[in-house]
């Protein structure tokens, strides 16, 4: 009886490791990045794109943490070729981006070749500092964005290029540090720590905030909170 006693312990604790190992696994893959860290302009990256992709168009380009980079930053640039018959996704690391992940091309389907739209780089008049600038102002929040994408999106029945920047819910959430170290009257700290207070609700109850916009001229198209 001891014997087994002791084959069920080890059971038991073997479960728990593999639980454990298991939920650390799940915390990694839901990292978050700073994407404001990472905004190499699209010209520059449908380059990179091009270089190894000869006779492809970019199509569409996003920056987020990827499990094909031991989920560190990456950039993700998708296209196709000039015939639409094959589609190529490219990783590339957001860090360095001279080092390629991957670059992979397969056949188009016919619902892909529906939706394959080459991003026009000479109407992406923003920059992505430009995009998350104006994306937090569009938003009212004041942290960094976790991800961005560029891809063409109809605007107003015009195929027109567009960012879409997203942000963690509890950005919109003023520190408490900000506030006690503003030189003001006591009126004012007041209100400002009654607004801390409230942004601080309002990021609680917020999952994301996701921010589309016009890539040439910057107008705001949508914002769309997620709880």
């Amino acid at each position: 009886m001891k014997k087994n006693n002791k084959l069920v312990l080890l059971g038991a604790a073997l479960t728990m490791t593999a639980g454990f190992s298991m939920i650390g696994a799940s915390v990694n893959a839901d990292q978050v990045i700073n994407a404001g860290q990472y905004t190499e302009n699209a010209q520059q990256l449908q380059q990179i794109f091009t270089n190894k992709n000869k006779n492809f168009s970019l199509k569409e380009v996003s920056v987020e943490n990827h499990s094909d980079n031991k989920q560190e930053p990456v950039y993700e640039l998708k296209g196709f070729n000039a015939k639409k018959t094959q589609s190529a996704k490219m990783v590339v690391n957001a860090e360095k981006t001279n080092q390629i992940i991957k670059n992979k091309t397969k056949k188009m389907s016919s619902s892909d070749k529906k939706d394959a739209n080459a991003l026009n780089i000479n109407d992406v008049k923003k920059s992505p500092v430009d995009a998350i600038n104006l994306a937090k102002k569009y938003a009212n929040v004041n942290g960094n964005p976790t991800s961005w994408k560029l891809e063409m999106k109809k605007v107003n029945g015009t195929e027109t290029p567009v960012y879409e920047v997203e942000f963690d819910g509890t950005v919109t959430a003023v520190s408490s540090s900000s506030v006690s170290s503003a030189k003001s009257s006591s009126v004012k700290d007041a209100k400002a720590k009654k607004s801390s207070k409230a942004s601080s609700k309002a990021a609680k109850s917020n999952k994301k905030v996701t921010v589309k916009l016009n890539a040439t001229n910057g107008n705001k198209i949508s914002v769309k909170n997620e709880k």
